[in-house]
């Protein structure tokens, strides 16, 4: 899986004070209802041992294997000001409004 961070979201996590082997959980599960959606969290944790290990710039990203297999191969975080984080993939956009989690 691969994590492209976009300029104004690496801005953003730029802000943050990450702790010692802290870095940000994507937790995505996909959901099957009247439409289908991937349900998705950002949170600011520690590294839990079923978690694959993305570092991008610098940022470390833990991810459990039950989330990959819920999103894409790639995927893009991007940040704008009032809204909260983004994560897109070159098809689709999983969501808006994202808040990262302590």
């Amino acid at each position: 899986m691969q994590i492209e961070v976009r300029q104004a979201a690496m801005e953003e996590l730029a802000k943050i004070h990450f702790g010692e082997d802290e870095g940000i959980r994507i937790l995505a599960e996909f959901v099957g209802t009247c439409s289908i959606a991937t349900d998705i969290e950002l949170h600011l944790e520690q590294k839990q041992d079923e978690d694959e290990v993305i570092a991008t710039n610098g940022i470390r990203f833990f991810v459990p294997q039950k989330s990959i297999e819920s999103l894409p191969g790639k995927i893009f975080l991007d940040f704008k000001p009032g809204l909260g984080f983004k994560i897109s993939s070159a098809e689709e956009t999983f969501g808006y409004h994202f808040k990262l989690k302590k």
